[in-house]
Parts: structure tokens; sequence; C-alpha cells
């Protein structure tokens, strides 16, 4: 009887240790941070996602899914109601989604912020703010999924009728044509081989004539560029050219005096020189009839008609 009660004492011992390991391990536990409540509406599926999933700010996790249920005002939505950190910055311009995680197949809550806003979104436990809930990457997958097998089967018809039997031996002979054309251009090339050994000393010619001829491009270049030279110098105000036109101006500027100053002037000596000549030539004849008149002087000169002294002709001929 003794045994009995001391292991019913040891039993209730163990079983008050226990309850009050699992109370302190609960209250060392449990979540003291303050969570906003928000709402999501989602008329699409959102399985996969579960009370307590992961709710993450671009990425960062902030807090969690609190409940999940059916909006009994709107057949086939529903309402998920989540808890979010109070230092989170939700504004009118977030945003949420949901996405897979990993291969389990679960999904997370994932918030996005457009930034086209910074008016913080007011809520509260009685009347929490509504977020809109966009549709994943496997929504839009899903929503596209009708288009997306139609081209899928438009492009597998088409692959069908590219490889029809029709088609495969067309490309077949195609090939076959290919490798005939290819072995003729090997056979055409090994043909063409000795002309292009004889083409090497053409080829080498062709080339010492192209030096030969840069060669004399640059000569005459050389010659050009000196005979510029030559008539820049010709040209020059000091050269040869201007040199020459001086002179040429100079002896034009000479035979315009000759003609103008030195010719009236031997013309005007000729001319004094006539009359000196013609006036020795009188002198001369009247010393010829009159040598006395070198001494005596000339002769006075007879009186003439109506002149006192005047004789007549007769007697000018009779003294003659």
């Amino acid at each position: 009887m003794e045994n009995r009660s001391h292991a019913l004492l040891a039993g209730l011992f163990t079983l008050v240790l226990l309850i009050a390991a699992a109370a302190v391990a609960f209250w060392l536990g449990r979540d003291r941070t303050t969570l906003l409540p928000y709402e999501l509406l989602s008329s699409q599926s959102v399985s996969g996602l579960s009370p307590q999933a992961p709710v993450r700010y671009q990425g960062v996790p902030v807090g969690r899914v609190l409940t999940m249920s059916l909006d009994p005002n709107k057949p086939g939505q529903v309402r998920i109601r989540i808890g979010v950190n109070a230092d989170t910055p939700i504004t009118s311009s977030t945003w949420a989604e949901l996405q897979a995680r990993g291969v389990t197949g679960s999904s997370v809550v994932e918030l996005h912020e457009e930034g086209s806003s910074r008016e913080r979104l007011a809520t509260s436990a009685e009347s929490p703010a509504t977020i809109p809930l966009r549709g994943g990457f496997f929504s839009r997958i899903e929503d596209r999924g009708d288009a997306i097998l139609a081209n899928v089967e438009a492009v597998t018809g088409q692959l069908k009728t590219m490889l029809s039997s029709a088609n495969m031996q067309a490309l077949q002979t195609t090939l076959q044509n290919v490798a005939s054309v290819t072995e003729s251009l090997r056979g055409t090339a090994q043909s063409l081989q000795p002309a292009a050994q004889r083409a090497e000393p053409l080829m080498a010619a062709l080339t010492l004539a192209t030096e030969q001829a840069s060669a004399m491009a640059r000569d005459v270049g050389e010659l050009t560029r000196a005979a510029r030279q030559a008539l820049a110098r010709l040209n020059a105000n000091d050269g040869p050219m201007s040199m020459a036109t001086r002179s040429m101006d100079e002896l034009s500027w000479a035979a315009a005096r000759l003609a103008n100053d030195t010719l009236p002037r031997v013309s005007g000596m000729a001319e004094n020189i006539g009359t000196a000549a013609r006036g020795v030539t009188s002198t001369m004849q009247r010393l010829d009839n009159a040598p006395q008149s070198l001494i005596f002087g000339a002769p006075p000169a007879r009186p003439g008609p109506g002149e006192p002294g005047f004789a007549g002709f007769g007697a000018n001929t009779g003294a003659q």
C-alpha cells in the first residue's frame, strides 16, 4: 500500500513538472510583436497558402497569415487576413501576390511597393485595410494557359507538316545534291591548282609592277611638288617673273620717254642744224659773189621801185 502511494506521488510530481515546463516554454516562445491586421481579397485559387504562412515585404519577413476564410457576401472570393509588423511601411500603393516556395507547393504572401505614394495605409482590428492582391507568376500562366496550349498545338502542327515524309525525302535529296556539288567543287579546286601555281609568278610580276608604279607615282608626286615650288619662286614678289615684269615696265617707260622727249629734241636740233647750214651756204655764196664784203662788209642794197635812186630795170641790167 505504501509503495503505491509513493508511485502515485512520483507520477503526480512528474506530470506537474511537465505542465510547468510546457507553460514556461510557451511563455518564452510566444510572439510579443505587435501585428497590424490587413486583408487580402482573392477571386483565384489560393492553394498552397495556409495560416501561419510567412508574409514578406520586398523579400524581408514582416509578418504571417492569421486566418483564411470564404467571403459570405461574394461566393468564390477568399478573404485572407495577415498580420504585419507595425514598423512596416505599408502605403496606399502597396500590393500583394502569392509566390510558390521551393518544391513543396507551399505559398507565401509577398508585398511589393510601387513607390507612387508615401501615405501610410491606416488599419485597425475592427476595420482592417485592404491590400490589392494580384496574380502571381503561376496564376498568370494559368490564365494564359489556353492561349499557350493553342500556340503549342499550332507549332506542333507546323513541325508535323515540316517533318512529313515528302519534306524529309526532299531534304534528303537536297543533302545528296549538296554532297555532289561539294565533290564537284573539290575536283574543280584540284584541277585549278596547277593554274594557281602557274599564276604565282604572274602575281609576283604584278606585285613588282605595282611596286614600281607606286615608286613612279611617288617620283611624279615629288616632281609635281618641285614644279609647284619652282612656280611659286617664279611668281614670288622678288622672283624672276616679277623682276622681268619690272624690267619690261622700265623699258616701256624709257621708250615712251624717248618718243615723247628725246626724239622731239633731236628733231629740233636737226632743224637748227639745217637752218645753220643754210645760213652758212648763203654766206659762202655772198663771199663768192663779193669777196670784198668780207673786208668792207655787205654792199648797200639797191633802191627798189619808188625808192630814191631807182634807175629802172634797164640800169640794173646794164650795171650787171
